[in-house]
């Protein structure tokens, strides 16, 4: 009976497929990152969420809507290769309009990253090398990760920016 077992786990693990090496480590990075840009939009007090250092930037919680909606949107669309689940517009009309609040805000960007993170875990080797057309681009679905990751990274930045114009000490870097 024990042989029978052992034989049936063998032979079942054969049949599960195997997690990418990169997409475990994006997955890890991922995980930090948005661990990291949750603690930069909780930093920022919910009245400076308006708070924008020029005319021609947009608001800090636009940035943060801005951030979310990339994610939905490159996730569905380039990897996925579906409508996004949710009316992004929506979310930029509520922010433009003051109607969403801080926790609001957050819960949809923290949303986006878990959205973003079910989308990697589903990519395997062979659909990291696929090759799409996008927005006059050529690339694999394995460059989009890294445009997904670029993308936040420099919003982010410009959030740390944000907290730093308003004497808010940006919390400490998370993500090793």
């Amino acid at each position: 009976m024990k042989k029978i077992l052992l034989l049936l786990i063998i032979a079942s693990q054969g049949f599960a497929q195997k997690q990418s090496p990169f997409i475990t480590d994006a997955l890890s990075k991922w995980q930090g990152m948005k661990s990291y840009t949750l603690a930069v939009a909780e930093a920022m007090p919910e009245e400076k969420y308006n708070f924008k250092p020029v005319a021609d930037e947009n608001t800090f919680g636009f940035q943060l809507i801005h951030m979310a909606n990339n994610m939905y949107g490159i996730s569905s669309k380039l990897i996925r290769n579906t409508e996004s689940p949710l009316d992004l517009k929506s979310f930029e009309n509520r922010i433009k309009n003051n109607t969403i609040s801080k926790k609001e805000i957050i819960e949809h960007l923290s949303n986006a990253f878990d959205y973003a993170e079910e989308t990697f875990a589903q990519m395997t080797d062979k659909t990291l090398e696929e090759e799409l057309d996008y927005w006059g681009g050529h690339s694999t679905k394995r460059k989009i990760v890294f445009l997904l990751n670029d993308h936040q990274t420099h919003h982010r930045g410009q959030l740390i920016v944000y907290l730093r114009l308003n004497g808010i000490t940006p919390p400490k870097y998370i993500g090793w």
